[in-house]
């Protein structure tokens, strides 16, 4: 891990920038890593897997973000529809760099699965994907979202001309949100980027990835860490978004205290 943490901070150096918009964020993607490397550890842990196991994870937590530094540096934006897939362009990396060379085959193709599959809508049901690789794919997925959720929350509680517009996806703040987006969460399903329309349908969407949460140790760091709420009272009081809190809200009231860590 060591030699690991070392190449990562030496990979990302040569993107530092003099132009505060992408320096801001270069170093925000740094320090998301670092958290994702943290929230990864707690929820390997409440699923009581060995130490040898939560260095895999960690690993892949290291990793799963390393295609941002690039998408930025090269197209300005952390949307993968307008550059290009950001965990593709990881994996492609990491390959390219041979620095997974060192590990065995079976743990390096974890890893790179694990990347490939951290930001698609869901985990492909392959025949290839064993047990262990979506036990990876979910814990990657729900170390990252916890650490986005807590960002856009932070940043929605700043005054609108301090907000960072990278995490908005450039959207328009206007009023009302998409149908599909808040039907979407009625039905306990995740949103598609594809129907937001503005701001709202941005935050909707960051909340319906409740739904795709695979651990309750995840669950209840969000109740307890008030990411949520935080987003949902950034939003108009309006009759669909009363809807969509009252729908959130029974949903996380299903996760037992004894899951709390």
């Amino acid at each position: 891990m060591d030699f690991f943490k070392k190449w990562f901070l030496d990979y990302v150096d040569r993107f530092t920038s003099p132009e505060v918009f992408i320096q801001e964020n270069i170093k925000l993607k740094i320090e998301h890593t670092s958290r994702v490397c943290e929230n990864i550890l707690l929820l390997a842990k409440a699923e009581e897997v060995g130490e040898e196991s939560c260095r895999l994870a960690e690993t892949i937590a290291l990793f799963h973000d390393l295609g941002r530094f690039e998408q930025f540096m090269k197209y300005g934006t952390f949307k993968d529809s307008e550059s290009e897939n950001h965990a593709l362009l990881g994996v492609k990396i990491l390959e390219n760099t041979v620095i997974l060379s060192r590990l065995p085959l079976r743990e390096k193709d974890l890893i790179l699965k694990a990347v490939e599959y951290h930001n698609l809508m869901e985990i492909p049901e392959c025949s290839e994907n064993s047990r262990e690789l979506v036990f990876y794919s979910k814990l990657i997925r729900d170390a990252d979202k916890l650490d986005i959720l807590k960002i856009v929350s932070e940043d929605y509680e700043k005054e609108k001309k301090f907000r960072n517009p990278a995490l908005e996806f450039d959207m328009p703040d206007t009023p009302g949100c998409s149908e599909k987006v808040v039907m979407d969460i009625l039905n306990n399903r995740m949103a598609k980027l594809t129907d937001t329309r503005n701001l709202n349908d941005v935050k909707l969407l960051r909340l319906s990835w409740i739904f795709d949460i695979s651990f309750p140790a995840t669950l209840a760091l969000l109740k307890e860490r008030g990411y949520l709420d935080t987003i949902l009272y950034s939003m108009p009081e309006t009759e669909e978004v009363q809807m969509v809190r009252e729908h959130l809200e029974s949903c996380l009231n299903t996760v037992e205290t004894e899951y709390r860590i």
